[in-house]
């Protein structure tokens, strides 16, 4: 049978499909075995489906030179905070990640939804992950004892402009989160979420990506390759802008972490290797080989993770656009800080201006 997850998916809903509290406890119960997980991923509809919703857009097209944002936005914990940036930034275009539905951690509220209602910007929202548990090891003990209303946890596309063929490719299925030993059992995988918007009269296919942040340089490569494939059955040549938290951390978690002192040693002999990744990941290669760029839409060696005061964790640039077919100009970082200094996310927001190339 043709895998699924090699073709864009398409479906629409006014709602995801939910997953039953009972199924999601079964599942964590084990096994945590691929076979498992795989029948899972192959079955629940809310990975294939795309959910629109919010007020109605009202705008047609953006006349004008359009201005992008991409921004991981950490489960969407600090909402109020996050939505004063947007809308002190007043993008066109929104593109955000990693954000909760029904998750202890985030006060079990429906995050996109009500970030759609504070912004009145109607949204289309994908699942990454079906969580399994309360998150990470450190959320796991914050809430210990809560459950998780609807264990969902995905990517939006905001925007008051009319989305048309809005589209989901899932990048990731290989299902390594499902095992214990991530601590963070889920089912599901890394994800693009695109749609097409008129630009100065010229459709533009925009799209926002995650890459695995486990893997190595060279399956973020493959990663990438699957990716533009399916880009291009949507963009058909067009212009294209990515947006996404690419995790070009120019190693895997595994050799990262192992053995700290060497990564230590590596990083203290290329002290600009973090913030300047394109050498040591091929991904950058295989988008030039199908004619994107990332010189224009990038503030260079500017770091785009955000740690708290005190951290000592390295500065490094793993956010990125790339475009295609687009003149891109004025490239900013937004910083992702509370009032109080502390982040409101753990990583920036990154903002571009773009419009097409040749227009009609």
């Amino acid at each position: 049978m043709t895998d699924w997850t090699l073709h864009p998916q398409t479906t629409l809903t006014h709602r995801l499909t939910p997953v039953a509290p009972d199924l999601r406890h079964r599942l964590r119960q084990g096994p945590l075995t691929k076979p498992l997980h795989d029948h899972w991923f192959d079955t629940l509809p809310t990975l294939r489906e795309i959910e629109t919703g919010g007020s109605a857009p009202t705008r047609a097209e953006i006349p004008h030179p359009a201005r992008i944002l991409f921004w991981n936005v950490e489960r969407l914990r600090h909402l109020d905070c996050i939505a004063h940036s947007l809308q002190t930034a007043a993008p066109d275009v929104m593109l955000l990640c990693e954000i909760d539905r029904g998750m202890a951690r985030s006060g079990n509220t429906d995050r996109i939804a009500d970030l759609s209602a504070t912004l009145a910007a109607p949204y289309a929202f994908a699942v990454e992950f079906v969580e399994l548990d309360l998150g990470d090891v450190h959320e796991q003990a914050t809430h210990a004892g809560e459950q998780n209303t609807d264990g969902l946890h995905g990517a939006a596309i905001l925007t008051d402009v009319a989305l048309t063929q809005p589209f989901l490719i899932r990048i990731d299925r290989r299902g390594d989160w499902f095992g214990l030993d991530r601590t963070e059992p889920r089912v599901g995988g890394t994800i693009a979420l695109g749609a097409v918007i008129k630009v100065q009269g010229v459709a533009v296919t925009v799209v926002n990506v995650h890459l695995e942040s486990h893997d190595n340089p060279a399956a973020r490569a493959a990663d990438m390759t699957r990716l533009l494939d399916q880009v291009e059955v949507m963009a058909q040549g067009g212009p294209v802008i990515l947006g996404g938290d690419f995790n070009t951390s120019t190693a895997d978690r595994t050799a990262r972490l192992a053995d700290p002192a060497a990564w230590q040693a590596t990083l203290a002999a290329d002290p600009m290797r973090l913030l300047r990744p394109v050498p040591h990941e091929p991904l950058f290669a295989t988008a030039a080989a199908r004619g994107y760029d990332w010189q224009a839409c990038n503030v260079p060696d500017a770091r785009t993770n955000r740690f708290p005061l005190g951290s000592t964790r390295s500065p490094a640039k793993i956010d990125w656009f790339f475009t295609r077919g687009l003149l891109a100009t004025n490239p900013v970082i937004l910083p992702a800080v509370q009032p109080d200094g502390t982040p409101s996310s753990d990583h920036e927001g990154l903002l571009v201006t773009i419009q097409p190339a040749l227009r009609r």
